[in-house]
């Protein structure tokens, strides 16, 4: 994903992505968002549903923590630490619909796309598709 759009999420969500550019021997988020631009609507869209949760957590040390956002397989994975289990379903509900969604959208633009290739899996749409797919 692009600087600008990276650190937006990072500024707009400051609970959710607490670890972003930290340290690489505690987390994933150091090297930021692993996915195109396209897909940033959908993070958006699970992060403020998550972030809702962790305003409602009054121990920071309980809040909904990513530990990595990426590209794997052609869709989107969100991954998280721990969390109070009585916001579970609420969490798992937010970003089973992003990943969900990321299998009918173009990781490039947003645009409607579908999941293709043999060896490398990519959701596109047909503008973004490549003559070798």
């Amino acid at each position: 994903m692009n600087k600008i759009l990276d650190e937006k999420l990072c500024k707009d969500f400051p609970k959710l992505f607490k670890d972003c550019y930290g340290d690489m021997q505690t987390t994933c988020m150091c090297w930021g968002f692993s996915c195109a631009d396209g897909w940033e609507p959908l993070i958006r869209e699970c992060a403020a549903k998550l972030e809702a949760i962790n305003d409602k957590i009054e121990n920071p040390d309980h809040h909904v923590v990513a530990s990595q956002v990426k590209e794997k397989f052609g869709t989107l994975r969100f991954y998280t630490g721990s969390y109070p289990t009585e916001y579970g379903t609420e969490i798992e509900e937010a970003i089973n619909v992003a990943e969900a969604k990321s299998e009918v959208t173009c990781e490039v633009c947003g645009q409607p796309g579908k999941t293709i290739g043999g060896g490398w899996l990519r959701t596109v749409c047909d503008d973004h598709k490549r003559k070798d797919d």
